[in-house]
Protein backbone atom coordinates (compact mmCIF):
# COMPACT_ATOMS: atom_id res chain seq x y z
CA UNK A 1 0.00 0.00 0.00
CA UNK A 2 1.55 3.56 -0.71
CA UNK A 3 2.69 5.38 1.92
CA UNK A 4 2.03 9.32 1.94
CA UNK A 5 4.85 11.60 2.21
CA UNK A 6 4.53 13.68 5.99
CA UNK A 7 6.15 17.14 5.09
CA UNK A 8 7.86 20.15 7.56
CA UNK A 9 6.10 23.38 7.34
CA UNK A 10 7.84 26.26 8.28
CA UNK A 11 6.47 29.95 9.13
CA UNK A 12 4.78 31.94 6.58
CA UNK A 13 5.99 34.69 4.29
CA UNK A 14 3.52 37.22 4.95
CA UNK A 15 4.31 39.49 2.08
CA UNK A 16 4.83 37.54 -1.00
CA UNK A 17 2.54 40.09 -3.87
CA UNK A 18 4.79 42.80 -2.23
CA UNK A 19 8.08 40.59 -2.74
CA UNK A 20 6.82 39.46 -6.48
CA UNK A 21 6.04 43.09 -7.21
CA UNK A 22 9.00 44.60 -6.20
CA UNK A 23 11.28 41.37 -6.93
CA UNK A 24 12.60 40.80 -3.78
CA UNK A 25 14.38 37.68 -3.08
CA UNK A 26 13.69 36.15 0.35
CA UNK A 27 15.50 33.94 2.63
CA UNK A 28 12.92 30.77 3.76
CA UNK A 29 13.96 28.78 6.44
CA UNK A 30 11.91 27.68 9.75
CA UNK A 31 13.77 28.03 13.27
CA UNK A 32 13.91 24.76 16.21
CA UNK A 33 14.67 25.73 19.30
CA UNK A 34 15.46 23.44 22.31
CA UNK A 35 13.50 23.60 25.50
CA UNK A 36 15.11 25.90 28.18
CA UNK A 37 14.59 24.82 31.73
CA UNK A 38 12.59 27.51 33.10
CA UNK A 39 10.21 28.28 35.83
CA UNK A 40 9.05 31.11 35.31
CA UNK A 41 5.96 30.73 33.64
CA UNK A 42 3.14 27.98 33.63
CA UNK A 43 1.65 27.86 30.14
CA UNK A 44 -1.18 25.53 28.35
CA UNK A 45 -3.09 25.32 24.99
CA UNK A 46 -6.68 24.31 24.29
CA UNK A 47 -8.25 23.90 21.02
CA UNK A 48 -11.50 26.15 21.10
CA UNK A 49 -14.90 25.96 18.63
CA UNK A 50 -13.52 27.94 15.18
CA UNK A 51 -15.73 30.51 14.23
CA UNK A 52 -15.88 29.44 10.83
CA UNK A 53 -17.99 26.29 10.17
CA UNK A 54 -16.35 24.60 7.86
CA UNK A 55 -12.85 25.82 8.13
CA UNK A 56 -9.84 22.90 8.33
CA UNK A 57 -8.39 24.58 10.94
CA UNK A 58 -8.08 25.27 14.85
CA UNK A 59 -8.86 27.79 16.70
CA UNK A 60 -6.33 27.76 19.39
CA UNK A 61 -6.60 29.46 23.15
CA UNK A 62 -3.67 30.15 25.27
CA UNK A 63 -3.59 29.83 29.19
CA UNK A 64 -0.72 31.43 30.72
CA UNK A 65 0.69 32.70 34.14
CA UNK A 66 4.20 34.10 34.64
CA UNK A 67 5.28 35.64 38.56
CA UNK A 68 7.11 38.11 37.15
CA UNK A 69 4.62 39.28 33.66
CA UNK A 70 5.89 40.23 30.62
CA UNK A 71 5.37 39.15 26.86
CA UNK A 72 5.23 35.67 25.41
CA UNK A 73 5.00 35.08 21.73
CA UNK A 74 3.69 31.91 20.38
CA UNK A 75 4.21 29.98 17.32
CA UNK A 76 1.46 27.97 15.80
CA UNK A 77 2.27 24.67 14.07
CA UNK A 78 1.35 25.52 10.26
CA UNK A 79 -0.29 29.10 11.53
CA UNK A 80 1.23 32.18 12.52
CA UNK A 81 3.10 33.99 15.41
CA UNK A 82 1.41 36.20 17.82
CA UNK A 83 2.44 37.78 21.31
CA UNK A 84 0.45 37.42 24.35
CA UNK A 85 1.08 40.18 26.69
CA UNK A 86 1.15 38.85 30.72
CA UNK A 87 0.27 40.92 33.98
CA UNK A 88 2.74 39.73 36.80
CA UNK A 89 1.09 36.71 38.86
CA UNK A 90 -2.08 36.52 36.92
CA UNK A 91 -3.21 33.91 34.82
CA UNK A 92 -4.73 34.90 31.43
CA UNK A 93 -7.05 33.68 28.59
CA UNK A 94 -5.96 34.69 25.30
CA UNK A 95 -7.37 33.39 21.93
CA UNK A 96 -3.24 33.58 19.58
CA UNK A 97 -4.53 32.23 16.69
CA UNK A 98 -5.26 29.48 14.26
CA UNK A 99 -3.49 25.77 13.77
CA UNK A 100 -3.09 23.79 10.62
CA UNK A 101 -2.79 20.29 11.41
CA UNK A 102 -3.02 16.86 9.47
CA UNK A 103 -3.41 13.73 11.50
CA UNK A 104 -0.38 12.24 12.84
CA UNK A 105 1.18 16.06 13.05
CA UNK A 106 2.86 17.21 16.39
CA UNK A 107 0.58 19.27 18.16
CA UNK A 108 3.11 21.78 19.88
CA UNK A 109 3.36 25.43 20.06
CA UNK A 110 6.32 27.14 20.45
CA UNK A 111 5.96 29.50 23.23
CA UNK A 112 9.29 31.91 23.99
CA UNK A 113 9.15 34.69 26.35
CA UNK A 114 11.16 38.26 25.42
CA UNK A 115 13.78 39.17 27.75
CA UNK A 116 13.90 39.64 31.25
CA UNK A 117 11.99 36.42 31.45
CA UNK A 118 13.76 33.18 30.17
CA UNK A 119 11.55 30.99 29.20
CA UNK A 120 10.79 28.34 26.05
CA UNK A 121 9.16 25.48 25.55
CA UNK A 122 6.82 23.22 23.01
CA UNK A 123 3.65 23.27 24.53
CA UNK A 124 1.15 20.17 23.41
CA UNK A 125 -2.34 21.66 21.97
CA UNK A 126 -4.80 19.84 23.84
CA UNK A 127 -8.78 18.76 23.24
CA UNK A 128 -7.95 18.49 19.36
CA UNK A 129 -11.00 16.67 17.46
CA UNK A 130 -11.26 15.00 14.38
CA UNK A 131 -8.03 16.24 12.06
CA UNK A 132 -7.74 15.64 7.97
CA UNK A 133 -6.00 12.84 7.20
CA UNK A 134 -3.31 14.64 4.91
CA UNK A 135 0.52 15.45 4.29
CA UNK A 136 0.00 19.07 4.13
CA UNK A 137 -3.12 21.52 5.05
CA UNK A 138 -2.85 24.42 2.92
CA UNK A 139 -4.79 27.47 3.69
CA UNK A 140 -6.90 30.04 2.33
CA UNK A 141 -3.33 32.00 0.91
CA UNK A 142 0.20 31.26 1.60
CA UNK A 143 1.52 28.36 3.51
CA UNK A 144 5.31 27.54 3.76
CA UNK A 145 6.64 24.04 3.30
CA UNK A 146 9.81 22.72 2.94
CA UNK A 147 10.04 19.51 0.66
CA UNK A 148 11.38 16.71 2.61
CA UNK A 149 12.36 14.74 -0.12
CA UNK A 150 12.77 12.58 -2.53
CA UNK A 151 13.16 14.81 -6.04
CA UNK A 152 9.09 15.14 -6.85
CA UNK A 153 8.04 16.47 -10.13
CA UNK A 154 5.05 19.43 -9.65
CA UNK A 155 2.87 18.37 -11.54
CA UNK A 156 2.56 14.76 -9.98
CA UNK A 157 3.04 16.03 -6.11
CA UNK A 158 -0.19 18.43 -7.09
CA UNK A 159 -1.65 16.11 -9.81
CA UNK A 160 -4.92 18.01 -11.26
CA UNK A 161 -7.42 16.18 -8.91
CA UNK A 162 -7.52 18.80 -5.84
CA UNK A 163 -9.38 17.66 -2.75
CA UNK A 164 -11.09 19.89 -0.38
CA UNK A 165 -12.29 18.50 2.90
CA UNK A 166 -15.22 20.42 4.32
CA UNK A 167 -14.77 20.03 7.76
CA UNK A 168 -17.44 21.82 10.47
CA UNK A 169 -17.87 22.79 13.86
CA UNK A 170 -19.01 18.96 15.17
CA UNK A 171 -16.04 17.71 13.34
CA UNK A 172 -13.69 19.57 14.90
CA UNK A 173 -14.79 18.95 18.23
CA UNK A 174 -15.49 15.36 17.89
CA UNK A 175 -19.01 15.74 18.76
CA UNK A 176 -20.60 13.96 15.64
CA UNK A 177 -18.87 11.95 13.33
CA UNK A 178 -16.68 13.25 10.79
CA UNK A 179 -18.26 14.18 7.22
CA UNK A 180 -16.16 15.24 4.17
CA UNK A 181 -16.93 16.47 1.02
CA UNK A 182 -14.65 15.91 -1.45
CA UNK A 183 -14.58 18.49 -4.25
CA UNK A 184 -13.07 17.26 -7.45
CA UNK A 185 -11.48 18.85 -10.55
CA UNK A 186 -9.61 18.35 -13.53
CA UNK A 187 -8.33 20.63 -16.05
CA UNK A 188 -6.52 20.31 -19.33
CA UNK A 189 -3.60 22.10 -18.55
CA UNK A 190 -2.53 19.54 -16.07
CA UNK A 191 -2.55 22.37 -13.13
CA UNK A 192 -4.92 22.79 -10.35
CA UNK A 193 -7.46 25.26 -9.93
CA UNK A 194 -6.68 27.96 -7.85
CA UNK A 195 -3.29 26.69 -6.50
CA UNK A 196 0.16 27.78 -7.34
CA UNK A 197 3.96 26.88 -5.81
CA UNK A 198 6.41 29.24 -5.86
CA UNK A 199 10.08 29.23 -4.58
CA UNK A 200 12.86 32.43 -4.26
CA UNK A 201 15.66 31.78 -6.99
CA UNK A 202 18.35 34.41 -6.35
CA UNK A 203 20.12 33.60 -9.98
CA UNK A 204 16.59 33.97 -11.82
CA UNK A 205 16.36 37.72 -13.21
CA UNK A 206 12.72 37.76 -11.41
CA UNK A 207 14.38 36.34 -8.11
CA UNK A 208 11.11 33.93 -8.25
CA UNK A 209 10.22 31.02 -10.21
CA UNK A 210 6.72 29.47 -9.86
CA UNK A 211 3.85 26.33 -11.16
CA UNK A 212 0.49 26.92 -11.39
CA UNK A 213 -2.41 29.03 -12.26
CA UNK A 214 -2.16 33.18 -13.18
CA UNK A 215 2.02 32.14 -13.11
CA UNK A 216 3.22 34.42 -15.61
CA UNK A 217 4.82 32.65 -18.27
CA UNK A 218 8.07 34.46 -18.15
CA UNK A 219 8.41 33.06 -14.48
CA UNK A 220 6.61 29.50 -15.17
CA UNK A 221 10.33 27.37 -14.87
CA UNK A 222 9.56 25.85 -12.07
CA UNK A 223 9.15 22.04 -12.77
CA UNK A 224 10.48 20.16 -8.82
CA UNK A 225 10.22 19.70 -5.89
CA UNK A 226 13.53 19.50 -4.20
CA UNK A 227 15.03 18.05 -0.91
CA UNK A 228 15.41 20.84 1.90
CA UNK A 229 14.11 23.28 -0.24
CA UNK A 230 11.29 26.12 0.88
CA UNK A 231 8.56 26.83 -1.72
CA UNK A 232 5.74 28.90 -1.10
CA UNK A 233 1.73 27.16 -1.85
CA UNK A 234 -0.79 29.66 -2.50
CA UNK A 235 -4.23 28.43 -2.61
CA UNK A 236 -7.59 30.49 -3.40
CA UNK A 237 -9.12 27.58 -0.67
CA UNK A 238 -8.30 25.37 2.36
CA UNK A 239 -6.85 21.69 1.48
CA UNK A 240 -6.46 19.05 3.03
CA UNK A 241 -3.41 17.54 0.52
CA UNK A 242 -2.00 14.27 0.24
CA UNK A 243 1.23 13.69 -1.95
CA UNK A 244 1.79 10.29 -3.51
CA UNK A 245 5.11 8.60 -2.45
CA UNK A 246 6.13 4.77 -3.26
CA UNK A 247 6.13 2.28 -0.78
CA UNK A 248 9.00 1.75 2.10
CA UNK A 249 11.44 -0.44 1.95
CA UNK A 250 10.05 -3.59 4.45
CA UNK A 251 10.71 -3.63 8.56
CA UNK A 252 13.81 -5.49 9.59
CA UNK A 253 10.96 -7.27 12.06
CA UNK A 254 9.39 -8.75 9.21
CA UNK A 255 12.47 -11.05 8.36
CA UNK A 256 14.32 -10.92 11.69
CA UNK A 257 14.44 -11.05 15.16
CA UNK A 258 17.03 -8.16 16.48
CA UNK A 259 19.20 -9.12 19.68
CA UNK A 260 21.74 -6.37 21.30
CA UNK A 261 24.23 -5.92 24.02
CA UNK A 262 23.31 -2.24 25.85
CA UNK A 263 26.11 -0.18 27.70
CA UNK A 264 27.63 2.76 27.79
CA UNK A 265 31.55 2.58 26.91
CA UNK A 266 34.17 1.61 29.22
CA UNK A 267 31.69 1.52 32.13
CA UNK A 268 30.75 -2.25 32.48
CA UNK A 269 28.23 -1.31 35.57
CA UNK A 270 25.66 0.59 33.24
CA UNK A 271 25.36 -2.45 30.76
CA UNK A 272 27.48 -5.61 29.04
CA UNK A 273 28.44 -3.28 25.82
CA UNK A 274 30.70 -1.20 28.40
CA UNK A 275 32.61 -4.82 29.34
CA UNK A 276 33.78 -4.98 25.75
CA UNK A 277 35.98 -2.79 22.85
CA UNK A 278 33.44 -2.62 20.21
CA UNK A 279 34.66 -4.99 18.00
CA UNK A 280 34.89 -7.75 21.07
CA UNK A 281 31.08 -6.72 21.86
CA UNK A 282 30.20 -7.56 18.03
CA UNK A 283 31.75 -11.13 18.65
CA UNK A 284 29.48 -11.14 22.03
CA UNK A 285 26.27 -9.93 20.66
CA UNK A 286 26.57 -12.74 17.27
CA UNK A 287 26.85 -15.37 19.92
CA UNK A 288 23.42 -14.05 21.60
CA UNK A 289 22.19 -14.26 18.44
CA UNK A 290 23.27 -17.62 17.13
CA UNK A 291 21.40 -18.96 20.06
CA UNK A 292 18.23 -17.31 18.78
CA UNK A 293 18.91 -18.05 15.11
CA UNK A 294 18.78 -21.78 15.84
CA UNK A 295 15.57 -21.69 17.88
CA UNK A 296 13.35 -19.17 15.53
CA UNK A 297 12.76 -21.47 12.03
CA UNK A 298 12.88 -19.27 8.29
CA UNK A 299 13.48 -16.38 10.39
CA UNK A 300 16.61 -14.61 10.44
CA UNK A 301 18.20 -12.78 13.63
CA UNK A 302 20.22 -9.52 12.98
CA UNK A 303 22.69 -8.74 16.09
CA UNK A 304 22.81 -4.83 17.59
CA UNK A 305 24.21 -3.01 19.55
CA UNK A 306 22.62 -0.57 22.14
CA UNK A 307 24.56 2.43 22.58
CA UNK A 308 23.65 5.21 25.70
CA UNK A 309 24.31 8.29 23.55
CA UNK A 310 23.20 10.71 26.75
CA UNK A 311 23.41 9.08 30.36
CA UNK A 312 21.55 11.27 33.05
CA UNK A 313 22.70 13.01 35.69
CA UNK A 314 22.91 13.83 39.01
CA UNK A 315 23.58 17.76 38.25
CA UNK A 316 22.02 19.99 35.61
CA UNK A 317 25.08 20.28 33.82
CA UNK A 318 25.88 23.87 32.12
CA UNK A 319 22.47 23.66 29.74
CA UNK A 320 20.04 22.54 32.26
CA UNK A 321 19.62 19.49 30.53
CA UNK A 322 21.19 16.98 33.47
CA UNK A 323 23.04 15.12 30.62
CA UNK A 324 26.04 13.84 29.82
CA UNK A 325 26.30 13.01 26.06
CA UNK A 326 28.83 10.89 24.43
CA UNK A 327 31.30 12.74 22.42
CA UNK A 328 31.16 12.44 18.13
CA UNK A 329 34.35 10.36 18.15
CA UNK A 330 32.75 7.94 20.42
CA UNK A 331 29.36 7.87 18.35
CA UNK A 332 31.45 6.86 15.98
CA UNK A 333 33.23 3.92 16.56
CA UNK A 334 30.14 1.95 17.73
CA UNK A 335 28.57 3.21 14.08
CA UNK A 336 31.88 2.28 12.04
CA UNK A 337 31.91 -1.29 14.27
CA UNK A 338 28.70 -1.51 13.28
CA UNK A 339 29.01 -1.33 9.71
CA UNK A 340 32.37 -3.53 9.71
CA UNK A 341 30.37 -6.54 11.41
CA UNK A 342 27.13 -5.67 9.33
CA UNK A 343 25.29 -5.07 12.96
CA UNK A 344 22.07 -2.61 13.86
CA UNK A 345 23.15 0.34 16.09
CA UNK A 346 20.65 1.97 18.80
CA UNK A 347 21.56 5.51 19.92
CA UNK A 348 19.46 5.41 23.93
CA UNK A 349 18.94 9.13 24.92
CA UNK A 350 18.22 9.08 28.82
CA UNK A 351 16.20 12.83 28.42
CA UNK A 352 16.80 14.46 31.40
CA UNK A 353 15.50 17.57 31.58
CA UNK A 354 15.79 17.81 27.80
CA UNK A 355 13.71 17.94 25.36
CA UNK A 356 13.90 14.68 23.51
CA UNK A 357 13.50 16.38 19.75
CA UNK A 358 16.56 18.35 20.39
CA UNK A 359 18.38 15.87 21.79
CA UNK A 360 17.60 13.58 18.62
CA UNK A 361 18.18 16.01 16.32
CA UNK A 362 21.94 16.35 18.00
CA UNK A 363 21.91 12.62 16.45
CA UNK A 364 21.10 13.26 13.19
CA UNK A 365 24.19 12.56 10.86
CA UNK A 366 24.23 8.78 12.78
CA UNK A 367 20.15 8.64 12.33
CA UNK A 368 21.09 9.20 8.38
CA UNK A 369 22.45 5.82 8.00
CA UNK A 370 20.42 3.30 7.57
CA UNK A 371 21.33 0.70 9.99
CA UNK A 372 20.86 3.33 12.95
CA UNK A 373 18.34 3.42 15.05
CA UNK A 374 16.76 5.05 18.38
CA UNK A 375 15.83 4.60 22.01
CA UNK A 376 14.13 6.87 24.32
CA UNK A 377 14.55 6.33 27.95
CA UNK A 378 11.41 8.08 29.93
CA UNK A 379 12.96 6.84 33.20
CA UNK A 380 15.08 9.91 33.79
CA UNK A 381 13.03 12.50 32.30
CA UNK A 382 11.97 14.23 35.51
CA UNK A 383 11.92 17.89 33.93
CA UNK A 384 8.10 17.43 34.92
CA UNK A 385 8.61 16.75 38.12
CA UNK A 386 10.97 18.98 39.17
CA UNK A 387 13.73 16.85 40.88
CA UNK A 388 16.96 15.13 39.24
CA UNK A 389 17.07 12.02 37.51
CA UNK A 390 17.04 8.81 39.57
CA UNK A 391 15.07 10.41 42.73
CA UNK A 392 11.83 9.77 41.14
CA UNK A 393 11.00 7.67 37.95
CA UNK A 394 9.92 10.00 34.97
CA UNK A 395 7.99 9.95 32.34
CA UNK A 396 7.31 11.34 28.40
CA UNK A 397 4.20 12.59 27.01
CA UNK A 398 2.22 11.41 23.79
CA UNK A 399 2.94 14.88 22.11
CA UNK A 400 6.74 14.28 23.42
CA UNK A 401 7.07 10.98 21.45
CA UNK A 402 5.06 11.50 18.26
CA UNK A 403 7.35 15.13 17.52
CA UNK A 404 10.04 12.52 18.16
CA UNK A 405 8.14 10.06 15.73
CA UNK A 406 7.30 12.72 12.91
CA UNK A 407 11.04 13.97 12.93
CA UNK A 408 12.14 10.54 12.04
CA UNK A 409 10.24 9.89 9.74
CA UNK A 410 11.65 13.10 8.01
CA UNK A 411 15.20 11.62 8.15
CA UNK A 412 13.48 8.54 6.57
CA UNK A 413 11.79 9.85 3.09
CA UNK A 414 14.99 12.74 3.14
CA UNK A 415 17.71 9.82 2.85
CA UNK A 416 15.31 7.10 1.38
CA UNK A 417 15.63 5.32 4.11
CA UNK A 418 14.14 1.73 5.54
CA UNK A 419 12.06 2.37 8.50
CA UNK A 420 13.85 3.72 12.05
CA UNK A 421 12.78 1.95 14.56
CA UNK A 422 11.72 3.67 17.76
CA UNK A 423 12.36 2.27 21.21
CA UNK A 424 10.63 3.38 24.25
CA UNK A 425 11.79 1.77 27.72
CA UNK A 426 8.81 0.68 29.95
CA UNK A 427 8.57 -0.61 33.60
CA UNK A 428 5.95 1.30 35.37
CA UNK A 429 2.62 2.81 33.65
CA UNK A 430 3.87 6.45 34.59
CA UNK A 431 6.54 6.13 32.35
CA UNK A 432 4.38 6.39 28.60
CA UNK A 433 1.56 8.68 29.41
CA UNK A 434 -1.81 8.31 27.17
CA UNK A 435 0.62 5.83 24.50
CA UNK A 436 -3.16 5.41 23.30
CA UNK A 437 -2.69 8.78 21.97
CA UNK A 438 0.82 7.69 19.20
CA UNK A 439 0.67 8.39 15.63
CA UNK A 440 0.88 5.72 13.27
CA UNK A 441 3.79 6.70 11.32
CA UNK A 442 4.42 4.26 8.58
CA UNK A 443 7.91 5.35 8.71
CA UNK A 444 8.28 4.77 12.31
CA UNK A 445 8.49 1.27 13.51
CA UNK A 446 7.33 1.70 17.58
CA UNK A 447 8.53 -0.88 19.84
CA UNK A 448 7.96 -1.20 23.63
CA UNK A 449 10.71 -2.41 25.54
CA UNK A 450 9.75 -4.03 28.87
CA UNK A 451 12.70 -2.73 30.55
CA UNK A 452 12.04 -4.00 34.37
CA UNK A 453 14.31 -6.51 35.93
CA UNK A 454 13.53 -9.82 38.63
CA UNK A 455 11.74 -12.52 38.86
CA UNK A 456 11.04 -14.43 35.43
CA UNK A 457 7.25 -14.64 35.46
CA UNK A 458 6.87 -11.46 36.90
CA UNK A 459 9.00 -9.92 33.52
CA UNK A 460 6.97 -11.69 31.57
CA UNK A 461 3.23 -10.40 33.00
CA UNK A 462 4.95 -7.04 32.30
CA UNK A 463 6.15 -7.85 28.80
CA UNK A 464 2.57 -8.77 28.04
CA UNK A 465 1.25 -5.56 29.67
CA UNK A 466 3.34 -2.83 28.30
CA UNK A 467 5.66 -4.34 25.45
CA UNK A 468 2.64 -6.29 23.91
CA UNK A 469 0.05 -3.26 24.39
CA UNK A 470 -1.98 -2.17 20.96
CA UNK A 471 0.44 1.20 21.02
CA UNK A 472 3.44 -0.93 20.61
CA UNK A 473 4.07 -2.03 17.01
CA UNK A 474 6.85 -4.39 18.02
CA UNK A 475 7.42 -6.25 21.32
CA UNK A 476 11.11 -6.24 23.35
CA UNK A 477 12.03 -6.99 26.48
CA UNK A 478 15.74 -6.08 28.41
CA UNK A 479 17.57 -8.73 30.08
CA UNK A 480 19.58 -8.35 32.97
CA UNK A 481 22.57 -10.35 33.34
CA UNK A 482 23.23 -9.63 37.47
CA UNK A 483 19.96 -8.70 38.13
CA UNK A 484 16.79 -10.97 36.76
CA UNK A 485 16.25 -14.10 38.68
CA UNK A 486 16.61 -16.45 36.77
CA UNK A 487 17.69 -14.42 33.66
CA UNK A 488 15.01 -16.10 30.61
CA UNK A 489 17.01 -18.29 28.01
CA UNK A 490 16.37 -18.26 24.43
CA UNK A 491 14.53 -21.02 24.51
CA UNK A 492 11.79 -19.95 26.91
CA UNK A 493 11.36 -16.54 25.38
CA UNK A 494 11.39 -18.22 21.72
CA UNK A 495 8.82 -20.88 23.52
CA UNK A 496 6.43 -17.83 24.16
CA UNK A 497 3.06 -17.70 22.19
CA UNK A 498 4.63 -14.39 20.94
CA UNK A 499 8.04 -13.88 21.32
CA UNK A 500 9.86 -10.64 21.18
CA UNK A 501 10.53 -8.90 17.78
CA UNK A 502 14.10 -7.50 20.13
CA UNK A 503 15.33 -8.81 23.39
CA UNK A 504 18.23 -6.38 24.76
CA UNK A 505 20.81 -7.80 26.86
CA UNK A 506 22.08 -5.73 29.78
Amino acid sequence: MPKSIRVRRAPVLALLGVALAAGLGLVLGSGNGTQAAAASCSVSAHAQATATPRSLSTAVALTARCEDGGALSVTLPGGASSEVAVEPGVQQLALVGDAYLCAGDPPLLRVESTPPLDHAEWVPLQGLGALPACDLLLKAGITELRWPGPPQRISEAFAPLASLAAANQEQRTGLQPPRAALVSTRIESGLVPGLAVWTADPFSQWHWRGWGEDVPTMLGDLSMLEPGRSYLIVSQVERAWTFPTPDLPPSIFERAQVVSLYGYPGVPVMGALGAHSPDRAAEEVAGWAAQYDRLNGERDVIPAFHLITAVAQRNPQPDGSYLGRLDEAGVSAYVEAARRHGLLLFLDVQVGWSDPLAEVRLLAPFLAEPFVHLALDPEFATASLGVAPGVLIGSLEAAQVNAVQAYLASLVRAGGLPPKILVLHQFLDSMLRDPGAYSDVPEVELTIDMDGFGFDQDKLTKYDIYARRPSSEHAAIKLFFDWDAPLLTPARLQQLQYPPDLVIYQ
